[in-house]
């Protein structure tokens, strides 16, 4: 009896365990931005203003391939150098439910189907973006603000010209070899840095927004953007921030699960 009384003072009096571990959570930042393309109220044009019929039409089927069901959610998480994608609609080529993954200084992006359970590898360096190259960007302020997602924004006017990434003589009848596209910038100095820019590389990849990485320009942040090109007349690609605010993560979340299956990139990667 005195034995056990023992035993039992001696097991009571031991150190517990150590509890396992928790995963390591870092702090970062998530966003959710809004992409639309939208047909807008313009007063008629004489006939020698008039676009090609090329550029009239691109408008409306820049509508059926980008947005086919309207507005699209995207959710970004961003801690450290990853960055995670949550595409909450159709867009472009992405099914509703993809997301996708990215390293910064990193060249592959990684695009996840969780409804079939593939995923893909795409170079980053392939973009419409980096095919036209840097565009010559000309930002002018406008001399107001305003309070998009909680955050003050400066409002900015900017132009850009992109070069086509073809050979001399292989453009189709009408389509220019430069690109000119204007529009209004709202954008904050509250988040600044590679990280914060390299949500628009993503955009640029897949919501067909060439050269959006240039107005990050400075280390501003854009919380909303909107782009006219005189090829889409009457329409303009909008880009707003409509939450904005900081997060964390388990590592991972920025990782494909293990059970799911690689597949080839749809048309050749491209």
């Amino acid at each position: 009896m005195l034995l056990l009384t023992l035993l039992a003072t001696l097991s009571m009096q031991a150190p517990a365990a150590p509890a396992p571990a928790a995963p390591a959570v870092t702090a970062g930042l998530k966003a959710t931005i809004r992409i639309s393309l939208v047909k807008l109220e313009v007063p008629a044009v004489r006939d020698a203003e008039k676009p090609s019929p090329l550029g009239g039409n691109l408008g409306p089927l820049l509508m059926q391939v980008l947005t086919p069901e309207g507005p699209v959610d995207i959710r970004y998480t961003i801690v450290g150098g990853d960055t995670r994608a949550d595409i909450g609609g159709r867009l472009a080529t992405l099914p509703r439910g993809t997301f996708v993954l990215q390293r910064v200084g990193e060249d592959m992006i990684r695009v996840v189907d969780p409804a079939s359970k593939t995923w893909y590898e795409l170079p980053a360096s392939q973009n419409l973006g980096v095919l036209l190259g840097t565009p010559d960007v000309t930002i002018e302020p406008a001399g107001e603000t305003a309070t998009i997602a909680g955050q003050r924004a400066e409002r900015f006017r900017f132009r850009e010209t992109l070069q086509m990434p073809v050979a001399e003589g292989s453009l189709p009848q009408g389509l220019p070899k430069e690109i000119d596209l204007a529009g209004d910038l709202w954008s904050t100095a509250a988040y600044a840095g590679a990280n914060y820019a390299a949500v628009f590389k993503t955009l640029q990849a897949f919501a067909a927004i060439p050269g959006v990485e240039a107005l990050t320009a400075g280390g501003r942040f854009p919380l909303r953007i909107a782009l006219r090109s005189s090829l889409m007349p009457g329409y303009e690609i909008r880009s707003e921030v409509t939450a904005i605010g900081p997060a964390s993560a388990d590592p991972s979340f920025f990782s494909v699960p293990s059970d799911y299956v690689k597949i080839q990139p749809p048309v050749g990667g491209q």
